[in-house]
């Protein structure tokens, strides 16, 4: 009888692994390695113009608080969520200046993730803002909903590159106000 559970032991234990293989990859599989500035758009939906201007802007805004934000674009995430794949991207490229304890900049980092819509395509059309916690109480869920909801006439006709930058100016004029900086020095 010890034999025959010493078996079977020994086959659970090779088999056990199983499920997890046929688990569908994490978020991070959506992740690209780097960003390509402040903005990346991975998707190929912005043109230059607007692109430069939306990276001149956030570098500005960096400049001028410590806070980052980084305007993705990714054309697909598969079947995950839009929230799951703007964290990721955060962890892994690290959004937000790295500040000492109780420095308003601490952890103060967004990103703005656009996934473009296509036909037949799961969780595509989807726009997310995911903040840090040291931007938490500045680009609140509110504020945020209000940032998308601005954006979503544009981004619903296609116009992505107008829609995100609409997001970018908004996003930058919350967060210089919120971290007492005058919005002339964004301009």
């Amino acid at each position: 009888m010890t034999r025959v559970k010493a078996i079977v032991l020994g086959l659970s234990l090779q088999l056990a692994p199983l499920p997890l293989l046929a688990q569908t990859a994490g978020p991070e599989q959506y992740v690209p390695a780097q960003p390509i500035g402040m903005v990346s758009d991975f998707a190929g939906v912005v043109d230059g113009a607007l692109r430069q201007e939306m990276d001149d802007l956030l570098t500005r805004l960096r400049g001028a608080t410590g806070a980052e934000v980084a305007v993705v674009t990714l054309p697909t995430i598969g079947d995950r969520e839009a929230s799951e794949v703007a964290l990721a991207i955060g962890r892994k490229w690290q959004i937000g200046l790295k500040a000492e304890i109780g420095d308003q900049r601490r952890n103060a980092g967004a990103v703005v993730l656009l996934v473009p819509r296509k036909a037949g395509e799961p969780n595509s059309g989807q726009i997310r803002i995911e903040v840090g916690n040291g931007l938490e109480g500045i680009l609140t869920d509110a504020r945020s909903s209000q940032v998308r909801d601005a954006m979503r006439p544009q981004l619903s006709s296609g116009e992505y590159g107008p829609g995100l930058l609409a997001g970018v100016r908004a996003i930058a004029s919350i967060v210089a106000q919120g971290m007492g900086v005058s919005d002339s020095v964004l301009t």
